[in-house]
């Protein structure tokens, strides 16, 4: 029964905030559009750290929103972290044609040759291994997604905003009036 009323919460402020946030904001449906499309697409790299300074540079450099863009980014979390990746991971092993890392794979991880440069060079391959399919899927996954956000929301935002207003900018709160009193 708590868990029901969670989700109810959880959708009743998902709902206020995609109301709200993004349908009611003061951009046209093309900048919040890609705003969401860069947070998707940033959300499926694995920049994590580096997602929300990573999103507000991409909206800022195509003049796309970035508020909704660096909150988006919030998919991808640490609940959220093995859903997303070794999904993404699993289809860049498949594009680039690679088995899977093995049990002894993990066993030799345990014990890298001696030396100071064979033990670099060791894990730098170990870390290629995993890393070049992550990457790879990731990219993949995330131009798939954010191509299909941008696309889904800019007809959404459209048609909500015609039926709403008739217009696809949100009308003014205030009438623009000049200080000196010449009507405009």
């Amino acid at each position: 029964r708590q868990l029901l009323l969670r989700f109810r919460m959880f959708q009743r402020r998902l709902r206020h905030f995609v109301i709200h946030n993004v349908l009611h904001a003061d951009d046209p449906p093309h900048r919040l559009a890609l705003g969401i499309a860069i947070g998707v697409f940033v959300a499926f790299t694995p920049t994590i750290g580096f997602q929300m300074v990573l999103a507000v540079f991409l909206a800022w450099l195509l003049g796309a929103n970035k508020i909704i863009g660096a909150t988006l980014v919030w998919i991808s979390n640490p609940a959220t972290i093995i859903p997303i990746y070794y999904p993404c991971y699993v289809v860049g092993r498949f594009i680039l044609r690679q088995r899977g890392v093995s049990f002894r794979w993990w066993r030799e991880l345990g014990s890298p040759p001696e030396g100071w440069w064979d033990g670099v060079v060791f894990y730098w391959n170990r870390f290629t291994e995993i890393a070049v399919p992550l990457w790879v899927g990731c990219l993949l996954v995330a131009i798939i997604l954010g191509y299909l956000s941008y696309r889904a929301s800019l007809s959404a935002i459209c048609i909500y905003r015609m039926k709403r207003w008739g217009q696809l900018m949100p009308p003014l709160a205030k009438p623009k009036r000049h200080d000196r009193g010449v009507p405009q």
